[in-house]
């Protein structure tokens, strides 16, 4: 009786400690300015891509390359927000249309062998979507490791652009 006691007392301090937070709605948060940060920032995953966004630092002695690399950086992650986006809406419509047409009456769901058709259908006929996607998945991230690399190179060997 006593340990009950002790677990009620905790869950609620926890339940009111959630509901008594200062902290602000994650939709009334403005992004900070990537000038004012000392640091690439992460913020928490999008509800439909499931992708983290990330404000890139703007370092004020940024050089030109660096510039490139931090803007092919953002431009990248825009690509694969909105693949993600799109991707996982078309999945989301979809499974709720098979859901629609496949739930048996006096159901809430089916079993993981019963959705495994849905998730077979909509791979097969994604298929070139994604081997589309992972071609330039791949293509990008080459390219900006190399840009990396050369940025890395440069500040090692204290190598100024060339204007």
């Amino acid at each position: 009786m006593q340990s009950n006691r002790i677990v009620t007392k905790s869950a609620r301090s926890l339940i009111l400690a959630r509901f008594n937070t200062t902290t602000p709605n994650a939709n009334s948060v403005q992004a900070p300015k990537p000038q004012n940060i000392s640091s690439d920032m992460i913020g928490p995953p999008d509800p439909v891509s499931n992708l983290r966004r990330i404000i890139f630092k703007k370092s004020s002695e940024e050089t030109e390359l660096e510039k490139k690399y931090r803007k092919l950086r953002a431009e990248v992650q825009d690509w694969n927000q909105n693949f993600w986006t799109q991707h996982n809406s078309r999945f989301f419509k979809e499974r709720e249309a098979y859901l629609k047409n496949n739930l048996p009456e006096g159901k809430s769901n089916l079993t993981a062998d019963e959705m495994s058709v849905f998730y077979k259908a909509f791979l097969d006929k994604n298929w070139r979507t994604h081997l589309y996607y992972n071609k330039e998945w791949y293509r990008k991230n080459v390219t900006l490791l190399v840009l990396a690399l050369q940025v890395k190179l440069r500040r090692i060997f204290k190598i100024k652009d060339s204007k």
